[in-house]
C-alpha cells in the first residue's frame, strides 16, 4: 500500500444504483442491525415501479441466509466491466472470466440461465441511474457517506494499521484498498472485488473486523489449495458454516467451506493479538487438527 494512502470510506454510484433498484422490488435487508432513523430514511426512498422485473430475479434460493447471494454479488462485478455510458460490457470475456474462474460459486448459479439474464445488465443499470428517483436518492446516500468517515475516523485508522500488517506479512500484491459502502446492502453481507492491485470491500456498514475477514480470504486462497488434499481428508460438515459454502459438495465446495471456517477461526486470532506470522503454517495446522477428528 501507498504509505502516504488515507482509507476512508467511500460509495461506487454503479453499485449504489443496484441496490436502489433492489430496494424497489422488495430488499429488505436493510433492515437488519439498522436504527430506526436509518429504517425510516431508507423506506422514504421505496417506490415500488422504478425498477423492472429483471432486478427482482437476482433474488434467489440458494442461500437461506441471505436470499441475494450470490447474483447480489455478480452484478457488484459487472459494473466494473460496463461501458461509462452503461449501453454496453466493456469487456464481457474478461467479466465472463471472473465469473467462471471463481471458488466460491456454484456451476449452477453461473450456467446458461444467469449469462441470459446478466445480458440485460447494463441497459437495465443505466435506467435506474439516470432516474430521478435515484439521483434525489445519491445525493442524500453522498452525505450519508461523509458522516461515516467522521463516526469511523478512530476506527479507520486503526484499520490502516491492520492492512499495513496483512499486506507487509502475507506479502500481498494490494497497493490501494477501498472501503465502499451502501447504506440499503445488507449490513453483515461484505464483499470483496480484486482489480489489478486495487482490493475493493464492498458492504452495507463498516466493521474493521470485516474488511480484515475479506482480505484474510484473498491471503490465505493459493495455501488452502497447496494443503487440499489433507483438507479433503476431513468429511464432516464445518460448525456454524452454511450448507451454501459447500456449493456442489464436490472439492471444490468442500475447499471453499474450508476456507470460510478457516478465515473465521484466523479473524478470530487476528484480533486477539495472535497474528499468525506464516500463513500456511497455521493453515497446516488447522487442516491436520480437522483431518483428526
Amino acid at each position: 500500500m501507498n504509505c502516504d494512502e488515507k482509507i476512508i470510506i467511500t460509495n461506487i454510484a454503479p453499485i449504489s444504483a443496484i441496490y436502489f433498484a433492489l430496494l424497489q422490488c422488495g430488499y429488505d435487508y436493510y433492515l437488519l442491525e439498522r436504527n430506526i432513523e436509518h429504517v425510516k430514511k431508507i423506506k422514504m426512498f421505496y417506490q415500488p415501479g422504478i425498477a423492472s422485473l429483471f432486478f427482482s430475479e437476482t433474488k434467489q434460493n440458494v442461500c437461506d441466509v441471505y436470499k441475494y447471494w450470490p447474483r447480489a454479488a455478480m452484478l457488484e462485478t459487472a459494473t466494473f466491466y460496463i461501458s461509462n455510458d452503461m449501453t454496453q460490457f466493456s469487456d464481457y470475456d474478461a467479466f465472463q472470466k471472473k465469473i467462471m474462474s471463481a471458488v466460491n460459486i456454484s456451476d449452477a448459479d453461473r450456467g446458461e440461465l444467469f449469462w441470459k439474464w446478466i445480458s440485460d445488465f447494463p441497459n437495465e443499470l443505466k435506467q435506474i441511474f439516470l432516474s430521478k428517483e435515484f439521483k434525489k436518492y445519491l445525493k442524500w446516500e453522498n452525505t450519508w457517506i461523509q458522516k461515516q468517515n467522521t463516526i469511523y475516523a478512530e476506527e479507520l485508522q486503526h484499520l490502516r494499521h491492520y492492512l499495513d500488517f496483512c499486506i507487509n506479512t502475507y506479502h500481498l500484491s494490494i497497493k490501494h484498498v477501498q472501503v465502499a459502502l451502501s447504506p440499503i446492502k445488507c449490513a453483515y453481507s461484505c464483499d470483496y472485488h480484486m482489480l489489478g492491485e486495487r482490493f475493493i470491500f464492498c458492504s452495507g456498514a463498516f466493521k474493521v473486523e470485516s474488511v480484515i475477514h475479506e482480505i484474510l480470504h484473498h491471503a490465505v486462497h493459493a495455501a488452502v489449495l497447496k494443503y487440499k488434499n489433507k483438507i479433503l481428508e476431513y468429511t464432516s460438515k464445518y460448525k456454524n458454516i452454511d450448507s451454501s459454502y459447500y456449493l456442489n459438495e464436490n472439492d471444490v465446495g468442500k475447499l471453499n467451506a474450508f476456507e470460510e471456517f478457516l478465515v473465521r477461526a484466523l479473524t478470530k486470532d487476528f484480533f486477539a493479538g495472535k497474528a499468525p506470522l506464516k500463513l500456511e503454517e497455521y493453515i497446516n495446522v488447522l487442516s491436520s487438527k480437522c483431518s483428526k477428528t
